[in-house]
């Protein structure tokens, strides 16, 4: 069932990105986006299958994993944009715009409309981080 509820919002996605707007409503500000991230590890997917946690800290930090290993970041609200800073990439903020669309966080990729868009979904992986000393 979680599945047609997942093919249903991402119809819906494609389509209000096929019109050149994003669905959901105006985009999450920084106040609204923390107020479902903080404290939480986030499962990201694309729309094939998950491909990195975030786990979001106080003062707009997070923790970034994927199969590349680990880096910590800063984010912040730029326009309509939540736009991260990794400390690997610093001078290369990675920007998305969030809306909630049937009850689920989904993020566009510089706010383009015909952008591949991303899910997060609270999870419950353990970051195993070398420097988080697990």
């Amino acid at each position: 069932m979680r599945w047609i509820g997942l093919l249903v919002a991402l119809c819906a996605a494609t389509s209000a990105a096929a019109e050149g707007v994003l669905p959901g409503g105006p985009p999450l500000d920084a106040r609204g986006f923390d107020a479902i991230t903080l404290g939480r590890r986030m499962d990201t997917y694309d729309p094939a299958q998950v491909y990195g946690v975030e786990e979001f800290l106080p003062g707009q930090r997070s923790i970034w994993k994927d199969a590349s290993g680990c880096t910590r970041a800063t984010w912040e609200q730029v326009g309509d944009q939540i736009c991260f800073r990794y400390e690997d990439a610093p001078e290369a903020p990675v920007c998305w715009v969030y809306n909630v669309v049937e009850g689920e966080l989904w993020g566009w990729y510089q706010g383009r409309p015909d952008s591949l868009a991303v899910r997060l979904v609270p999870g419950d992986a353990v970051l195993a981080c070398d420097w988080l000393g697990t």
